[in-house]
């Protein structure tokens, strides 16, 4: 059994807490949301007993709010990407912003809390029990455990299936196939588990079975009887071959003895060779040695001899460059009259350069002045008399002093030009200022009419401000008489209901003879009891028959007046959408007013200000301007003029300065004797000559002076030839003594060579054996490795296609457990569906039945049982609530205690409204076995029932973070449903 655990930490019994419907089990007392998904703010649920509806867009996190209770009892594990930690917290916060979630669930009085907390990726949950401060379990894993084993004593799927009914499960029972319905139920119960272990053992047998075809089409294609014989044959061919290469192995051991018994005989015959060559070229080298001695000592015979001679020649030069220092003297008395005469010509050629660019200067500036005298007054003072000097130099001179003055002038006109146009911009902007002020105070007062023009149009359209109360008043009231006419709708209904039973009734009696049975208690019929329940039959539906259309015509004098209020109230809706934007467009005109009465304040001030700036000043003329820009304009020529004048006279007057120290050195330089070029190119060839005999002169002396060296030469090639002719005969009467005869030892290499031929030969057919012998043995052992992958590849067939056979016998096992399961959970869910469809249906219905697949047949008392089909739609609901609600009760029986609570998530999508009013009406009875009942939907029949107990309407803002409100099912009117819930746990 699932035990409870109290404040002092000891086990008690199951408890039962009881509640207005009479039924018992663990009821949803606190939820405690924070940072939780688009729950961003601190959010505490207190929901009530009863029926509580949960409204709101698509995605603003009505379905969110429940399962934070999964993730808070069980966390991440085993919840899929939903509830994984990442998709946890806001999505528009940081990791540093904690969650939390707690809940806390009642049991006969005594409260158990669950508390999850998500901070920076790490979890941490704790469980509470009663009022106690310290938690009585602390880690995830840890409590999920306990929830598990010992609050509710189901896991995930279970409890999941328990208390959560998901969208358009009510429809599963009559809308889809029996194979589905029966998987579905399955999933619910948690008993799928068998088919998934199924797919995942008829996966395995089907790998199996593939492997073991796939093996035996490989087998198929290999010939194991040729394989055998191939491998035999090889084995053979590879001992033949041993057997031949033994053979050939013994013929190149006897040829390499041959070869060895050879080379013995050539290496001899070697040795004797080589110190045939080695005499031999010791006799070249000697006879070579005699010869080069015998050439040198020719050679420097025929060198003394010409010594000789050139020592007479030295006598014969040397008188004639006596003649050396004289020449040389005179030769540079002449070099130097050369110079000076050079230097004179250069100097006259600068004077008369510099005269020439003294002259350019001064009529470059005289040109610029010309340009620079015009037309008109005189500008700077002494101009017109710098034109009167005759002397050009002169008169750039005065004209630099001149110019000297027209930068301050310049700057004067330049200022007094300045000031003409600033008066001339301010008049001009006073005149764009006065005709802006004219069309700012124009839009001024055409805002302010348009603006009380706007006021007067809402006014008369707000009727003193009532127009918003008359709206919501229509609302109310078009609200009430929806409500009426369900009403009214529904009491037909059953009252047509009621009336169809009675004929049905009525017929069957009439169809049967004067001593039929009563089709209810089975007695016969005594005298005119026949007719006189006939007769009280249809008395008794024509009566419900009136009934029901004195509710329709309610239900149409209903619609007609609720279809008059809504043509009212579409009228004031147009009103009150005409009176806002008369709003915003007078908020508009307003601001527009407010920004040209500003513009005006400002261009009104600019004016001003500018306008007494030229108090008492005339307007500038065009004349005016340009007369003082053209001054200007001459004063800037001169300004600009006056460093070039400096600059071209400082240039006329260095170079007539130069020049005159040019013409002063030509003189200086015409001094001394005159320069004799004839004489110069005499002198000068006669040096070269005497100093080319002293060069022949040194040269013969060089040679004369390597004499003693020639001599001794000469005596040391002369013994050197002695020697070496002494050594040749030495080596000629060795080689006699040899005795090498040359035949022999060529006819020796030519058996060595035979001898290796033939060895390389048998070695050769010895390689080719064995590389066959390789060959062959490498085709056996491919044989051999074939054939044992034949033999491993039928033996793993075999093993599995036993291994699918095996797993095919589970698989069998498993469908019977699987069939066990689901007829022993057939007869506990008629029983539960038929006390909810009794209960929920006044005992109209009296039993539920489900087939092999789970089809619906329904007892209505008064015949045979009937499928689904047969009944309203509005009936087939209430069944399928009844059905589903008894697998949340089964599922729940498996724990200690039943849920208390149940949340129905979108169930009414795919109904109409008749059938939405029905299935309401059956969980106002439903109240009667669980104490809370959570409807989840966006239908506004639903929203709006009377059946509810209290609303709460999830809202998002446009931030992506929700709210919850807490809306007053009797005034319609919403309050805060946190209330001070903020920051607490």
């Amino acid at each position: 059994m699932c035990g409870r655990v109290s404040g002092e930490g000891a086990r008690v019994p199951e408890g039962r807490r009881g509640f207005a419907g009479g039924g018992s089990g663990l009821i949803l007392e606190r939820l405690y949301l924070q940072n939780y998904k688009q729950f961003r703010e601190p959010t505490e649920l207190l929901p009530p007993e009863g029926a509580v509806g949960i409204v709101g867009r698509n995605g603003s996190g009505k379905t969110t709010i429940f399962e934070s209770i999964l993730w808070t009892f069980f966390g991440s594990r085993g919840g899929g990407p939903r509830f994984a930690n990442d998709a946890i917290p806001w999505g528009g916060g940081t990791v540093a912003d904690k969650t939390i979630v707690d809940v806390t669930l009642n049991l006969g009085g005594a409260s158990y809390r669950v508390s999850r907390t998500l901070h920076r990726g790490k979890t941490e949950a704790k469980v509470f029990v009663g009022e106690a401060s310290e938690p009585y379990l602390s880690g995830s894993s840890e409590v999920a455990e306990w929830v598990q084993s010992q609050l509710l004593c189901m896991d995930r799927t279970a409890f999941e299936a328990t208390f959560f009914a998901r969208q358009k499960e009510l429809e599963f029972f009559a809308g889809v196939t029996g194979v589905e319905r029966q998987r579905e139920i399955a999933r619910i119960l948690g008993i799928d588990q068998v088919e998934g272990a199924q797919k995942l053992l008829r996966a395995d047998r089907k790998e199996l079975r593939d492997q073991a075809a796939a093996l035996e089409n490989i087998l198929a294609g290999v010939d194991h009887e040729r394989l055998v014989q191939e491998l035999r044959e090889a084995r053979e061919e590879r001992d033949r071959l041993g057997s031949e290469a033994k053979a050939l192995d013994e013929k190149v051991a006897a040829a390499d003895r041959e070869l060895s018994a050879a080379r013995a005989e050539g290496e001899k015959l070697e040795a004797a060779y080589r110190r045939h060559n080695e005499l031999s070229r010791e006799l070249a080298a000697a006879e070579g040695a005699r010869e080069r001695a015998a050439e040198r000592a020719t050679e420097l015979k025929a060198r003394l001899a010409g010594l000789d001679e050139d020592e007479k020649t030295v006598g014969k030069l040397l008188p004639r460059t006596e003649e050396l220092p004289r020449v040389a003297e005179e030769i540079r008395g002449l070099e130097e009259a050369r110079r000076r005469h050079e230097r004179r010509e250069g100097a006259e050629k600068e004077a008369k350069r510099r005269r020439v660019q003294a002259h350019k200067a001064v009529a470059e500036a005289t040109d610029l002045l010309e340009n620079l005298d015009g037309d008109g007054d005189e500008l700077l003072a002494g101009w017109s008399g710098v034109f009167s000097v005759e002397e050009d130099g002169e008169r750039v001179r005065r004209a630099a002093g001149v110019l000297s003055a027209a930068a301050e002038a310049y700057e004067e006109a330049e200022a007094h030009l300045g000031a003409l146009r600033e008066r001339r911009s301010r008049f001009e902007e006073l005149a764009a200022g006065e005709e802006e002020l004219t069309e700012v105070k124009e839009g001024w007062e055409a805002s302010k009419s348009h603006l009380a023009s706007l006021q007067e149009a809402i006014e008369d359209l707000d009727r003193g401000g009532t127009l918003e109360e008359r709206v919501e008043e229509l609302r109310r009231k078009e609200r009430r008489l929806e409500r009426q006419s369900a009403q009214q709708k529904g009491l037909a209904d059953a009252d047509e209901r009621d009336a169809e039973k009675l004929e049905k009734a009525a017929r069957m009696i009439s169809s049967s003879d004067e001593v039929a049975e009563c089709p209810t208690c089975h007695r016969g019929f005594e005298e005119d009891e026949h007719a006189e329940v006939l007769e009280t039959l249809r008395r008794d539906a024509e009566e419900y028959r009136a009934r029901a259309e004195e509710a329709r015509g309610e239900c149409r004098r209903l619609a007609e007046e609720a279809k008059e209020i809504l043509e009212e109230l579409d009228e004031g809706e147009e009103t009150r959408e005409r009176v806002r934007s008369l709003r915003e467009e007078r908020t508009g005109a307003d601001a527009r007013r407010q920004t040209l009465e500003g513009n005006l304040a400002r261009v009104t001030a600019r004016v001003t200000i500018v306008r007494e700036g030229l108090r008492g000043l005339a307007p500038v003329t065009e004349e005016a301007l340009a007369e003082a820009a053209l001054r200007v304009g001459r004063l800037k020529a001169l300004r600009g003029a006056h460093p070039r004048v400096e600059s071209l006279l400082g240039r006329h007057e260095s170079a007539l300065a130069e020049a005159a120290e040019f013409e002063e050195e030509t003189a200086r330089l015409g001094e001394g004797p005159a320069y004799d070029a004839a004489r110069h190119e005499e002198l000068r060839a006669k040096r070269a000559e005497i100093e080319r005999l002293q060069g022949q002169i040194e040269s013969l002396q060089n040679r004369l002076a390597a004499r003693p060296e020639i001599e001794e030469k000469l005596e040391a090639a002369v013994t050197e030839e002695e020697r070496t002719k002494e050594g040749a005969e030495a080596a000629r009467g060795e080689l006699s003594a040899l005795g090498f005869d040359e035949d022999a030892y060529l006819a020796n290499r030519e058996r060595v060579v035979e001898r290796e031929a033939a060895r390389e030969e048998l070695r050769r057919e010895r390689d080719e054996l064995r590389e066959r012998a390789r060959r062959v043995q490498s085709r056996v052992e491919a044989l051999e490795g074939d054939l044992g992958r034949y033999e491993d590849g039928r033996k793993a067939a075999d093993e599995k296609a036993a291994g699918a056979a095996k797993l095919g016998e589970m698989d069998k096992l498993f469908s019977e457990f699987y069939r066990e399961l689901t007829a022993r959970v057939r007869p506990n869910l008629e029983r539960e569906a038929s006390s909810l469809v009794r209960d929920l249906t006044d005992g109209r219905y009296e039993k539920i039945e489900f087939d092999q697949n789970y089809g619906v047949k329904l007892f209505d008392g008064l015949s045979d049982a009937y499928e689904l089909s047969r009944f309203s739609g509005g009936e087939a609901d209430i069944v399928s609530l009844s059905a589903r609600v008894a697998l949340s009760k089964m599922i729940s029986a498996q724990g200690s205690d039943s849920l208390g609570f149940i949340v129905l998530d979108e169930v009414f999508g795919a109904l109409d409204a008749d059938r939405r009013r029905n299935v309401l009406l059956a969980l106002d009875r439903l109240k009667k076995t669980f104490g809370q009942i959570f409807v989840i939907s966006h239908v506004t029949d639903v929203q709006e029932s009377a059946l509810l107990d209290e609303l709460w309407s999830v809202e998002e803002d446009d931030e992506g973070r929700s709210s919850v409100r807490r809306i007053d099912v009797s005034t319609g009117a919403p309050r805060v449903l946190l209330g001070e819930a903020a920051g607490r746990p």
